[in-house]
C-alpha cells in the first residue's frame, strides 16, 4: 500500500457520516487486538490453574500475558516511554491496565521462581501467589473497561462490553488448560475442565446475543455497527469465526464430551476453536466500531 492510499482512506472517512474506527482494528491496531486476546487468555488460564492446582497452566498463563504485554509495547509509538502511561491511574483505564499487568508479571515471576526452587510453601510464595491472583483479576477486568470508556463509539460504550471481555478471558483461559491437559502436560484429568468449558461457552453465547439485541436499540450509530457485524464487512469473521467456530461447534462437541466420553483429541479441538472464536469476537467488536456523528 502506497503512502497516498492511507491518506485517501482518511479523507474518505471524514466524508462519512458514521466514521469507522481504524486505529484499534487495522495495521498496528492488530497488535492491540492480539495483546488483549493474549493477556486475557493468559490471566484467565492463571486463575483457573490456581483454582485447579495445575502448575503447567501457571507457566502457560504467565507466558501468554508476557507475550501480550510485549505486543502492547509494540503497539505504542514510543515503547520506551510506556512508564509515563502509569501517571494517569486515577482517570485512565489504560493506565490502570498497565499497573495491573505489571503487578501480575512481577508477582507471578517471583512465585514461579520460588516454586522452581522448592520454596513454593513459604510465606513469601503465598504472598506472591495472592498478588498474582489479584493482578490476574485486574487484567481480566480492565480490558473491557478500556473499550467501554470510549464515549464516542456507542458500540463499545456499554457495561456489557466489560462483562463480555471477562467471560471471554475465562473462556480462553479454560481453553488453554484443555489444550495442555489433552497434550498430557497437565496431570489433572480432563473431566474437571469439561463442565467448566461447556458452561462458559453457553453463557458466553447468551451474552453475545444479549449484547447484539441491546445495541440494536441503542441509537442509530450502534445500530449501524451491529449491521456491520450481521450484514456488512465484519459479517464473515463474526458468523464464521465468533459464532460458528467459536461458539456453536465447541458447544456441540462440549455437550457430547460432558454427557458422553470423547477423546482428548476432540477436546483439544474444542480448545483450539474456542480460542479462534475469542480472537474473532475481539476483532469484530473493534472493527465494527463507528464514531458518533459530529453535530452539524
Amino acid at each position: 500500500m502506497s503512502s497516498v492510499e492511507p491518506f485517501q482512506i482518511r479523507i474518505g472517512d471524514l466524508r462519512e457520516r458514521f466514521r469507522p474506527q481504524r486505529e484499534w482494528a487495522e495495521g498496528p491496531g492488530l497488535l492491540l487486538i492480539a495483546a488483549h486476546f493474549l493477556t486475557g487468555s493468559g490471566a484467565g488460564a492463571w486463575l483457573v490453574a490456581v483454582l485447579l492446582g495445575l502448575r503447567p497452566g501457571l507457566m502457560m498463563g504467565f507466558s501468554l500475558v508476557a507475550v501480550g504485554a510485549f505486543f502492547h509495547l509494540l503497539f505504542l509509538g514510543r515503547p520506551e516511554r510506556f512508564w509515563r502511561m502509569m501517571s494517569s491511574f486515577g482517570t485512565s483505564w489504560i493506565s490502570r491496565g498497565i499497573v495491573g499487568v505489571t503487578l501480575f508479571l512481577a508477582s507471578a515471576a517471583v512465585y514461579l521462581s520460588l516454586t522452581l526452587l522448592g520454596l513454593g510453601e513459604t510465606v513469601l510464595a503465598g504472598a506472591m501467589l495472592f498478588l498474582s491472583v489479584l493482578g490476574a483479576l485486574w487484567v481480566v477486568v480492565y480490558k473491557g473497561f478500556v473499550w467501554a470508556s470510549s464515549k464516542g463509539i456507542p458500540l463499545w460504550n456499554t457495561p456489557l462490553v466489560p462483562v463480555l471481555y471477562i467471560a471471554y478471558a475465562l473462556r480462553g483461559g479454560t481453553a488453554v488448560l484443555m489444550l495442555l491437559a489433552a497434550a498430557g502436560a497437565a496431570q489433572e484429568p480432563l473431566g474437571s475442565l469439561e463442565p467448566i468449558k461447556l458452561w462458559l461457552a453457553v453463557s458466553t453465547a447468551v451474552l453475545v446475543l444479549i449484547y447484539i439485541d441491546v445495541m440494536r436499540g441503542s441509537g442509530m450509530t450502534a445500530l449501524r455497527s451491529v449491521n456491520l457485524m450481521l450484514f456488512g464487512r465484519v459479517a464473515l469473521p463474526f458468523y464464521f469465526g465468533a459464532l460458528a467456530l467459536g461458539l456453536i461447534v465447541p458447544i456441540g462437541i462440549g455437550g457430547f464430551a460432558y454427557f458422553g466420553d470423547l477423546s482428548a483429541a476432540w477436546l483439544a479441538l474444542v480448545g483450539c476453536l474456542s480460542l479462534v472464536g475469542d480472537l474473532s469476537i475481539i476483532y469484530c467488536i473493534a472493527k465494527a466500531g463507528l464514531y458518533r456523528p459530529l453535530p452539524v
